[in-house]
């Protein structure tokens, strides 16, 4: 589901305590067979927020979604010609 913060300050400070609470850094996964690769680059983020409209938006499951604000917005489509 999608949630909104008034500021990238505000989504980082989420962010990272949701980063350190989950363990991140974590290794990287091998995209082929599914385990893990010591050698795959690691895994440094949860989500990422884009800026939309003066938000900042990102995707977040639910189950680490507590106290977060729902949102509609939604980053624009590309029109291809």
């Amino acid at each position: 589901m999608w949630y909104e913060w008034d500021s990238l300050e505000s989504f980082n400070q989420w962010h990272n305590a949701l980063c350190a609470s989950l363990g991140f850094p974590l290794v990287g996964i091998n995209q082929g067979s599914g385990l893990p690769d010591p050698n795959a680059q690691m895994t440094t983020a949860y989500t990422t927020a884009i800026e939309i409209q003066g938000k900042f938006i990102a995707t977040v499951e639910t189950e680490y979604a507590e106290g977060l604000t729902p949102t509609d917005l939604r980053e624009p489509k590309l029109a291809i010609s």
